[in-house]
């Protein structure tokens, strides 16, 4: 194998355990539940707490920016960036980002209103408990920073993952709506780069990594720029990413490892430093999850499936429609009063609502590919 057919094999191999990763997260939650109009919390139940920890050091925020990196060396990829390239570019990404962020949204709107106020679907929902209340600027917000406007809930807090205004009302399309925002800016981006080549990037990641530590109300943009123009970076200047992240394969399993397990221990100790955690355990999970990947397939433990790949941007912008309903009804139907039945009905969201996403994907490809082709954005 080529090292051009191992790197896009690896960058392959990496997307759908990354959008499985992104479901789990989105699952996995010690907020609470609101089941049937009524609030679940789980304070007594430290043993769900601490596995949710294990998740959060582990798994929580390392998808997205390296989505953001794929992106990125992607789009700069083996092409001479002229005018005419940009247009086509500007195109394809209108097909493959654009298109499905708007239809994606305005699904997950009228999901939310039929399963709402549906009488079918009230065993698991709170319908008495939500009001609908239309008005222009809600209606704007569902696509750009979804202000709670259109569903009031009676309820101290919101039953979703998601409970501020910073996402559109498919809460993980914020990464679509910061990568469409990113993509207009490549020219700009691109002439940076030219010119200041890798202080550039590097200054990026000084702004991602510091800006959490000021009062500065932002809407996370600045991991999307740093991310993508570090994969621009490496793309433009032809760098060899193989040679670059599998020089590192050891010491980047040592470092994720050990910084996931400090973010454990600062969970219960040192709160204040998880932040700082967090941010060095993301940038060695790029180096981790890239030299883990080509490891793989050089071992020939496992290899690409074009099916699961395929799938993987599908199950990304439809998940949250599913994982929290799901939830709810494995919550109805196990009743759990532990903590090992709490973590089975997670678990078991995980494993349904990927099947579920899977199977979803497979009928379509099957019998609807040209609406497929829209849904996921697909050329």
């Amino acid at each position: 194998m080529g090292k051009n057919d191992l790197r896009s094999q690896s960058l392959d191999l990496l997307r759908f355990p990354l959008a499985v990763v992104v479901l789990a997260i989105h699952t996995f939650s010690t907020s609470g539940l609101i089941v049937r109009g009524e609030r679940f919390v789980f304070d007594d139940y430290q043993f769900f707490i601490e596995v949710n920890h294990w998740i959060d050091a582990f798994l929580r925020g390392q998808s997205v920016p390296i989505y953001y990196f794929i992106s990125g060396f992607v789009f700069f990829v083996g092409v001479e960036m002229t005018r005419e390239t940009y247009l086509r570019k500007f195109k394809n990404r209108v097909k493959t980002l654009v298109i499905p962020y708007f239809i994606w949204n305005i699904i997950s709107l009228l999901s939310v209103f039929v399963i709402t106020f549906n009488p079918l679907f009230s065993y698991f929902t709170a319908k008495e408990g939500v009001s609908f209340n239309f008005s222009l600027e809600s209606f704007l917000s569902c696509f750009w920073n979804y202000d709670n406007g259109l569903f009031i809930h009676e309820f101290s807090g919101q039953d979703s993952t998601f409970d501020s205004n910073v996402y559109p009302i498919n809460g993980p399309l914020w990464f679509v709506r910061d990568l469409i925002v990113v993509v207009l800016s490549t020219p700009l981006l691109y002439w940076l780069i030219k010119h200041l080549k890798h202080y550039f990037v590097v200054l990026l990641g000084f702004v991602w990594f510091f800006v959490p530590y000021f009062e500065v109300k932002t809407m996370g943009f600045e991991m999307a720029y740093f991310f993508f123009s570090w994969g621009a970076y490496m793309s433009i200047n032809k760098k060899d990413m193989i040679e670059f992240f599998c020089k590192y394969t050891k010491l980047s399993a040592i470092l994720f490892v050990t910084l996931c397990l400090l973010h454990i221990y600062a969970a219960h100790y040192y709160p204040e430093a998880r932040d700082t955690i967090k941010q060095l355990n993301v940038l060695v999970g790029l180096f981790f999850a890239y030299s883990f990947a080509t490891l793989l397939l050089r071992k020939g433990v496992c290899k690409v499936s074009p099916f699961l790949a395929s799938a993987s941007f599908f199950i990304y912008v439809s998940h949250f429609m599913v994982v929290e309903r799901m939830t709810k009804l494995m919550f109805i139907l196990i009743s759990p009063n532990s903590n090992f039945g709490i973590l089975a009905v997670y678990i078991l969201s995980v494993f349904l609502s990927v099947c579920l996403l899977l199977a979803v994907f497979w009928v379509l490809k099957t019998y609807a590919p040209t609406l497929l082709k829209v849904l996921a954005g697909r050329k």
